[in-house]
């Protein structure tokens, strides 16, 4: 008997966060829509971590929709970037996947950010998350504000 795919919603996070760890940078992509497959669109989001370590961590998380379901997802990291060279980083990013992009299909992305990287409290960036409306926040058994 072979085993049944999991669901996209059904994976382990993309990432996890210690008690000390918080959000320097948000960055999302507008929907990548894809005219040979209706309904059908690919959302990039990076995920800047700061580290108690002082190191950032960035996690690339990229979802696929058709309709409201998600239908695949892939997750790729890039860890210990020292803070003096994040800025640098963060606009590669945006710019390489940009250019890729427009290249293969012609689409222009825009770009969302969220600098998270002056607050300190936890409890504050989860807020600032939700008011941003961009992103899912959902809160785990194991993640506390206090």
């Amino acid at each position: 008997m072979k085993p049944k795919p999991q669901k996209p919603e059904q994976v382990e996070p993309a990432f996890t966060m210690d008690e000390n760890d918080r959000f320097y940078t948000i960055i999302a992509s507008s929907p990548i829509k894809y005219e040979q497959i209706p309904g059908t669109e690919t959302v990039m989001v990076f995920f800047a971590i700061r580290r108690a370590s002082r190191k950032i961590d960035i996690f690339h998380v990229m979802k696929t929709f058709k309709g409201k379901n998600c239908i695949s997802r892939n997750v790729q990291s890039k860890l210990s970037i020292p803070v003096t060279k994040i800025a640098t980083e963060l606009e590669q990013i945006q710019t390489h996947f940009s250019y890729g992009i427009k290249n293969a299909t012609g689409l222009v992305i825009n770009w969302d950010l969220l600098d998270l990287s002056s607050v300190s409290s936890r409890e504050e960036q989860v807020r600032r998350i939700q008011q941003w409306n961009r992103l899912n926040v959902y809160k785990f058994p194991d993640f506390s504000l206090n």
